[in-house]
């Protein structure tokens, strides 16, 4: 067992190594490059380009621009994986029903005092990572991971009893997920249908107004800048990603000898 160990430790040490060689030496060429591609210079001049209102996305978070209006369609196809990776999961936990009594017993006093004072920040910085993530760097995905780490936190610290007591039901946070998937698809589509009502013409996806299709999500609020659907989609991608994470930490939650039972035929958990 000890051979293995150094032979581990050693193994990874000259990875090491060599990688600092190759990086020290320019084997991967100038990091970071001297010089920007075409491709990004483009992103970087239209992404908060007032002058050019038909090639900009108002977004002062370039990141945030690409993800949700250049190449949006990608992101919601991610946004598909992950809500197939959470139905996998739902799959797997089937016919667990929540436990008629919880055990409410939970870390020592001075964690949970901690944990109370802690909770209330994460959920802060969360959504504010999702309304600012096309003003500064963060973004709906990030938000609604950090905001999971609430209920996680709570389900270490006071036990996953504690969640069910303050109404959390994990078919409930499924519906809500279906609902943040449904406004989802529906501002995807909100410009053409506006449009084939109006007698116009606009695209699935579409932000702001181009040259041939004039209709326009919110660019402004005041004199702040609303980025359009780059803003909506934030705030829908962190209500998916955080209800998404927090239904799953729901199910993995659940006792073994209740998985046995349902696996049995008697449902526990729901």
């Amino acid at each position: 067992m000890r051979r293995r160990d150094l032979a581990v430790a050693v193994s990874l040490a000259s990875l090491s190594i060599a990688l600092g060689a190759v990086f020290g030496l320019g084997g991967l060429g100038v990091i970071p490059a001297s010089s920007l591609r075409g491709l990004a210079g483009s992103v970087l001049e239209s992404t908060f380009n007032p002058w050019s209102p038909s090639l900009t996305a108002y977004s002062l978070n370039a990141v945030a621009a690409v993800m949700w209006d250049y190449r949006a369609l990608d992101t919601i196809l991610e946004t598909a994986v992950l809500f197939a990776a959470i139905a996998g999961t739902a799959t797997l936990f089937r016919g667990i029903r929540e436990p008629p009594s919880f055990k409410l017993r939970g870390l020592t006093l001075v964690v949970k005092a901690s944990t109370r004072a802690v909770i209330p920040l994460l959920i802060v910085a969360g959504i504010s990572l999702a309304v600012h993530g096309h003003l500064s760097p963060g973004g709906g995905f990030q938000g609604g991971a950090l905001l999971a780490v609430a209920p996680a936190l709570v389900v270490t610290v006071f036990s996953v009893g504690a969640i069910y007591v303050a109404g959390i039901r994990a078919r409930t946070l499924l519906k809500a997920r279906y609902l943040a998937l449904l406004l989802i698809v529906l501002t995807s589509i909100a410009i053409p249908v506006a449009a084939a009502v109006l007698g116009a013409r606009g695209y699935v996806l579409q932000n702001m107004g181009k040259a041939d299709a004039p209709l326009s999500m919110p660019a402004w609020f005041f004199n702040t800048p609303l980025a359009g659907s780059v803003f909506v989609f934030n705030l829908l991608e962190l209500i998916a990603v955080s209800i998404g994470l927090t239904y799953c930490l729901l199910l993995m939650s659940a006792r073994m000898e209740d998985i046995r039972d349902s696996l049995a035929g008697d449902s526990v958990y729901e």
